[in-house]
């Protein structure tokens, strides 16, 4: 045991020695790290610390948003999918950028203030049970050969959620002001229609709006298909304007470390467009992670590095955040999501046409 132990420490005390030193270049303001814990929530963690740091940009105003409102109406809507695809859409507690819109636009939106999603004192999110519960209710309503979703089914739900989540308040006061979900979203998250996501496969027709044919993609959302440079410009043009970007991809790879707070790869072949369609289509890239992009710097060999917040807390690492290598964004990157105003304006004419604002 004490050999093992010494080979630990010394693998791990050479990994970091190992490291590059790394200087950011550009970063943008954002709020404190959160923990999802034991939830597959990382979607909305994600999609909330990007529009946390846009509140700053535009309004010097810090927020901290409630993840387990999102995932709750998600959740909701999810439901009603499952039943009227019978059973052929994705019904668990995962999640896309998108589905963060839909909530917020639908819905509306509170601060964790108002609503945490843990109950009796609980310091971590634990959706294990939760997510058990409305597999199983799920299961049952299709055997019943149902296809929407009745008052009674919604009541069954929201009283699953309501044992899981706590219940969600009617009205809440912020800032010495009441709120309910809508006027809240309606008066401090009003740009949630800002938001393009963007994807890069070279099967696809470029600069076009195209399905992403995956099982996340519960609600056959289509998201703009873009060269793979372009989506490397989009991070430089927003970073470079005090922007950030939401990031998600593949974090499965060995060299994906939150403990060292590095990703990085191995990569022989220059044809990036080419092998991440392959990976893509053949499950060696996976979508099982979103992060929150928000800074570029360089290492002393003057090599690119991206700058990401995580979801995972801080017990990985103090920080929360870790360095990817510039390798692992070109080949793991599956989409982006980012505010319009980021977009470089000869991308914006080629997307949206000329005369774009």
């Amino acid at each position: 045991m004490k050999f093992l132990l010494t080979a630990i420490f010394l693998g791990l005390y050479t990994t970091i020695l190992a490291q590059p030193v790394i200087h950011l270049t550009d970063s943008v303001a954002c709020t404190e790290v959160k923990n999802q814990a034991q939830s597959p929530t990382c979607w909305v963690f994600g999609t909330n610390s990007l529009f946390e740091s846009d509140l700053l940009k535009k309004y010097d105003l810090e927020l901290d948003l409630s993840e387990m409102f999102i995932a709750r109406y998600a959740y909701i809507d999810k439901a009603r999918q499952w039943l009227a695809t019978k059973g052929k859409t994705y019904f668990e507690g995962g999640g896309q950028f998108h589905d963060v819109i839909r909530v917020v636009n639908k819905y509306g939106m509170m601060p964790e203030e108002a609503y945490s999603g843990k109950l009796h004192g609980e310091d971590y999110h634990n959706h294990t049970k939760l997510d058990t519960a409305m597999r199983r209710f799920g299961r049952r309503l299709l055997r019943q050969g149902k296809t929407i979703l009745n008052a009674k089914d919604l009541q069954q739900i929201n009283d699953t959620l309501d044992r899981y989540l706590g219940k969600l308040p009617t009205t809440f006061w912020y800032k010495m002001e009441q709120y309910n979900a809508k006027s809240f979203s309606k008066k401090l998250i009003r740009f949630s229609n800002d938001y393009i996501e963007v994807m890069s496969f070279s099967n696809l027709p470029f600069y076009k709006k195209c399905l992403l044919n995956d099982k996340f993609n519960w609600a056959g959302d289509s998201l703009y298909n873009i060269p793979l440079t372009d989506m490397q410009m989009i991070v430089d043009s927003a970073m470079a304007n005090g922007w950030s970007v939401g990031w998600e991809g593949d974090v499965t790879e060995p060299g994906f470390s939150s403990f060292s707070a590095y990703a990085t790869i191995n990569n022989s072949s220059p044809d990036y467009e080419k092998v991440r369609l392959e990976n893509f289509k053949s499950g060696a890239t996976e979508r099982d992670h979103m992060l929150h992009l928000v800074g570029i710097g360089k290492d002393e060999n003057d090599q690119k590095w991206y700058y990401l917040k995580n979801s995972w807390g801080t017990w990985f690492n103090k920080e929360g955040y870790l360095f990817m290598s510039e390798d692992y964004f070109k080949l793991k990157t599956v989409v982006m999501m980012v505010n319009k105003a980021a977009l470089p304006e000869n991308l914006k004419k080629k997307l949206f046409g000329p005369g774009t604002d």
